[in-house]
């Protein structure tokens, strides 16, 4: 078990955290650039040496402020922490840079088949300069997971790589956390990534956790407006009858046509539309006494800017005036019409 609750001052604000991550269980912390995610991580690593608070890993205390202090140093540890930055050592080839976090626990044949298994196999002997940045950040991980540290800790390892490559790495990653039973803690601000990886989310904004539980339940029934809008609601529609409560609108929970069971009829004018994948998203400005337009993924091409449309925003969240949720869901409002 991976236990943190630390208080880390930043000029900018002071991070206060706490997380538990079993063994086996994969958290993602996730949360805009400068939230305070690699911080924490960090701080478990013990390259940052938090004001107060406690960090234990199975069982060892790694950091503790009070009496008696205890600060292991990084490289005792077992904690393998993977940075945007590969760090290859640049006078080693791929092969000794892999061969470098060999352990005893390694067997002989372990090294050559986490290669070829991501797709390395036939560069262990180049040099780290004659690699692409995609190939630098697959031999990191490798070197990562050869260590058979007792947590891993991966800061947007994944930057820069295209998507197929990123879906590659997290199941490779995420099969070997369960095996090996680690814990693992990814910190990420794409939300893809991040409900791609984990059993559980932590929604971290200027230094604190807003929200943790499982991906698609802080996605779905967020707790408040701000973890709402970093998770991807781009509009609050006002509700009928009820002035001080809002609906969030997630642009992929909207489907057009009028279906009062599923969730909540808005009625509008397309503003703009255009192509997003394989769907096509349209802005549809709402009535004024709304104040709101909203954005919306559809599955077949809307008609012609300035034509009205009429769509469902599915079961949405809703939240009163203190930005918080109210019931988690619209519950009786569900079937209201936005006129």
């Amino acid at each position: 078990m991976l236990k943190a609750d630390v208080e880390v001052d930043r000029r900018e604000f002071t991070v206060r955290a706490a997380i538990e991550v079993a063994p086996g269980e994969r958290l993602a912390l996730f949360g805009p650039s400068g939230a305070g995610k690699t911080t924490l991580l960090e701080t478990i690593a013990g390259l940052v040496q938090p004001r107060s608070g406690l960090v234990e890993l199975g069982g060892r205390t790694l950091t503790r402020t009070s009496a008696p202090r205890v600060a292991v140093p990084p490289w005792q540890r077992r904690v393998g922490l993977l940075r945007q930055d590969p760090g290859l050592f640049p006078h080693l080839s791929v092969r000794d840079n892999l061969g470098y976090a060999r352990t005893a626990s390694t067997s002989g044949s372990e090294l050559a088949e986490l290669a070829e298994a991501l797709g390395i196999g036939s560069l262990l002997g180049a040099m780290p300069a004659r690699l692409s940045g995609g190939q630098q950040h697959r031999a990191a991980l490798a070197r990562l997971l050869l260590a058979h540290c007792d947590a891993l800790l991966l800061d947007e390892p994944y930057t820069g790589l295209d998507a197929g490559l990123r879906r590659t790495l997290t199941a490779l990653v995420t099969g070997l956390v369960t095996e090996r039973a680690v814990p693992s803690v990814l910190v990420t601000h794409d939300l893809a990534d991040a409900q791609a990886f984990a059993n559980r989310l932590a929604v971290l904004d200027h230094g604190g956790i807003l929200q943790l539980g499982e991906p698609d339940r802080v996605v779905l029934r967020p707790a408040s407006v701000r973890v709402a809008e970093l998770v991807g609601y781009l509009a609050f529609a006002g509700l009928p009858g009820q002035p001080d409560v809002v609906a969030g609108i997630h642009p992929d929970r909207v489907v057009a046509g009028a279906a009062p069971g599923r969730g909540l009829v808005l009625k509008g004018t397309i503003v703009a539309s255009r192509p997003a994948g394989a769907a096509w998203e349209a802005d549809l400005e709402l009535p004024e006494t709304t104040g709101t337009s909203v954005t919306c993924r559809l599955a077949e091409r809307p008609e012609a800017d300035g034509s009205e449309l009429t769509v469902t925003a599915l079961d949405p969240p809703c939240f009163g005036p203190d930005g918080c949720a109210v019931d988690g869901y619209c519950g009786p409002v569900r079937e209201g019409v936005l006129p």
